[in-house]
């Protein structure tokens, strides 16, 4: 053990066990209880979870460590990816299984297709949903703590529905149809919470960086949701991007910032000098659209090394990466410091920017958008889970063990990962699809009439080697950034409530980006409201060495992620809270009760032009030739292809309109 283990509590008892080692438990500790043929099976390969999904008591979301892609739920993807294992589909076991749909993907995406075409082609079609982690959801993760006889709920991945004023028509609908009620946003949540404990946004400045350990919290009496919801990080001064003169001032003087740093900050800020003057609108949006934001500000603002470290991870935890890949056209759309005298914003600024958002909020459930993947499973397979509306889906108790049951229409196959899939005949004409996948050691084989590959874009080339070489391109192209969410449970929140702060953005940091919980309200669930209960903090982490290209750095990031041990994330957390929050008292030994670190080496997924490999956020507007997805997400014989790539878009109403597509192209095909 290291030196300083010990102080910050590397050697406390905590809720820390990976998949591996806490399902060989649960499996363990539940044999006397289960059926004797699947605790028999489990005993002999307790690695296989086939046996695990069925035995009582087991619930995925309330296991700790690491989650996200979890050991168990990706080696065989990656055996499949270099070719060593799972080429030949006869060596696998023929189920006898026949399902009129099987979707490859329990993420909301994969959900929201099999709620379609079971609503659809007809009630009792029988669909079966096959999902390669312990759990549905996908990217939709839900984190789940019991501590001292209360429960307590994060989100693992995607947070909530951003502006659902705006989703498309099929989004929409299928909201509405799950029971959620968009309007009801500002009465779940409390946003004068924190507020009303003077609570604000700062900024940890950490001594490797800036020279000196010093969190500056935002000044007090300044309304922070009201003026920036979408970014709590932030201190309310700063948050929106253009602030007040005086009370960016006031806020910079505190900060170990040097001299000429806070001047060019502040100019940044407050200024309306036009740095790309003498140039016509369209050749600015040309070039703001070839550089990143750190290009913009060194090489146009000339901006000082200090100031680049200052913005390196400005709102990465909304945009999935540092400023060094944020488009410089995405700081102007979003308002960002500079970019207010170049005399763009009538041109591209957001609608969304211009209405007012504080009457249309975000929706937030505890556990992000884990809920709308719940609410679809509970109306997929009836009786799985208690309740019947939005506010009780929070705390509704799901039975895992009745979702690969026999006798019910739909089936989700949790720990199952595809391996190979191919038409039996000609695509042309086949009236089928064999689908091949791998529980624990064993793989296995289905048959369906249809087949929709809900899963990550760049794995299907893999899977389905009778695709088109120039299908498979395009899909392998496909480009995710990777990303850390993880979830602290801590006993009480007194460190924050004495600092004077709920949320820090920590750029120079191990993670950039830390808050409290959200305070929301759902019927019989209500998370902390008093600093002397327990509560859970929000960490986010985009692990991107940075000075490579686009696609060599997502590659370094994801086999970062994949070769980081839990101890080594671990010990990062404790140390980083441990200095932020030493002058409010907080001891990471006494006070941290449970982490739980969801890892996504394939994170948010954009739009990419493969020729020159730049990201894009607003590829709406591309000729439909530079839109890779669009080839690969083309319908191949029985097969249909969704999830967020197929849209090049993160964002949770893409996954279900793809979702609705590849049902719709199956439902039109004889």
């Amino acid at each position: 053990m290291k030196k300083n283990d010990r102080k910050i509590g590397m050697n406390s008892h905590i809720s820390r066990r990976d998949f591996l080692n806490g399902a060989n438990i649960a499996i363990t500790g539940s044999l006397l209880t289960a059926p004797l043929s699947h605790a028999a099976n489990a005993l002999k390969n307790p690695t296989d979870d086939t046996a695990a999904q069925m035995i009582p008591g087991y619930y995925p979301p309330t296991r700790a460590g690491l989650r996200g892609s979890h050991p168990g739920s990706f080696e065989v993807a990656h055996s499949l990816r270099d070719g060593s294992r799972w080429k030949d589909p006869s060596e696998s076991i023929d189920t006898g299984e026949e399902y009129d749909l099987v979707v490859v993907g329990g993420g909301i995406s994969g959900l929201a297709a099999a709620y379609f075409f079971q609503k659809e082609a007809k009630p009792n079609a029988k669909i079966l949903i096959i999902e390669n982690h312990d759990d549905f959801g996908g990217h939709a993760k839900r984190n789940e703590f019991h501590y001292n006889g209360r429960m307590l709920v994060d989100l693992g991945g995607t947070e909530y529905i951003e502006a659902p004023w705006r989703y498309p028509t099929v989004a929409a609908e299928l909201i509405k149809d799950l029971g959620i009620d968009v309007e009801l946003a500002q009465q779940v949540f409390d946003r004068e919470l924190y507020d009303s404990l003077n609570l604000r946004g700062g900024i940890f400045f950490d001594k490797k960086t800036f020279g000196t350990d010093k969190l500056v919290p935002g000044a007090s009496g300044i309304p922070h949701y009201d003026q920036e919801p979408a970014y709590p990080t932030l201190p309310a001064e700063l948050a929106k991007g253009i602030g007040n003169k005086n009370k960016v001032s006031a806020y910079l003087s505190n900060t170990p910032l040097g001299r000429r740093a806070r001047e060019e900050i502040l100019q940044l800020f407050c200024g309306d000098k036009d740095y790309l003057q003498g140039k016509s609108k369209e050749e600015k949006i040309a070039l703001l659209k070839s550089i990143s934001y750190t290009n913009f500000l060194t090489e146009i603002v000339g901006a000082s090394s200090e100031v680049i470290s200052f913005f390196a991870m400005w709102r990465a935890s909304y945009m999935g990466n540092g400023t060094d890949l944020s488009p410089a056209f995405y700081a102007l759309r979003a308002g960002l410091p500079g970019t207010s005298g170049l005399g763009l914003q009538k041109e591209i600024r957001r609608q969304s920017e211009q209405d007012n958002h504080d009457m249309r909020e975000d929706f937030h459930f505890p556990d992000g958008n884990a809920s709308i993947a719940r609410l679809l499973v509970r109306r997929l397979i009836p009786g799985i889970a208690s309740g019947n509306s939005m506010n009780d889906i929070v705390s509704a108790k799901f039975d895992y063990g009745r979702m690969d049951n026999p006798e019910s229409s739909v089936r989700l196959r949790l720990n199952a990962t595809a391996v190979h899939m191919h038409h039996i005949g000609d695509p042309n004409y086949a009236k089928q699809v064999e689908i091949t996948y791998v529980q624990g050691s064993r793989a296995r084989r289905v048959r369906a009439k249809n087949c929709i590959l809900a899963c990550y874009h760049s794995i299907i080339p893999s899977l389905c080697p009778e695709l088109p070489e120039d299908q498979k391109r395009a899909l392998s192209n496909t480009i995710r950034m990777p990303l850390v969410s993880t979830n602290v449970l801590i006993s009480n929140w007194k460190a924050f409530e004495k600092l004077g702060i709920f949320a820090a953005y920590c750029p120079g940091s191990y993670f950039s980006d830390i808050r409290l919980t959200y305070p929301l309200r759902f019927a019989d669930y209500e998370s902390s409201r008093s600093t002397n209960e327990p509560i859970t903090i929000h960490m986010y982490r985009i692990p991107l060495p940075g000075g490579l290209p686009l696609i060599e750095n997502f590659r370094a990031g994801r086999y970062d992620l994949l070769n980081t041990s839990f101890e080594y994330f671990e010990r990062k957390i404790r140390e980083q809270l441990g200095v932020m929050l030493a002058d409010g008292d907080f001891n990471p030994a006494r006070d941290i009760k449970a982490i739980t670190v969801n890892r996504w080496p394939h994170g948010y997924t954009v739009g990419t032009d493969a020729e020159n490999e730049s990201m894009h956020w607003y590829s709406d507007s591309w000729p439909n030739s530079k839109k890779i997805w669009l080839k690969g997400r083309k319908q191949f014989g029985r097969i249909s292809i969704a999830n967020s790539d197929a849209g090049a878009s993160a964002m949770t109403e893409s996954a279900i309109e793809q979702g609705y597509r590849a049902t719709q192209e199956i439902l039109k095909r004889p």
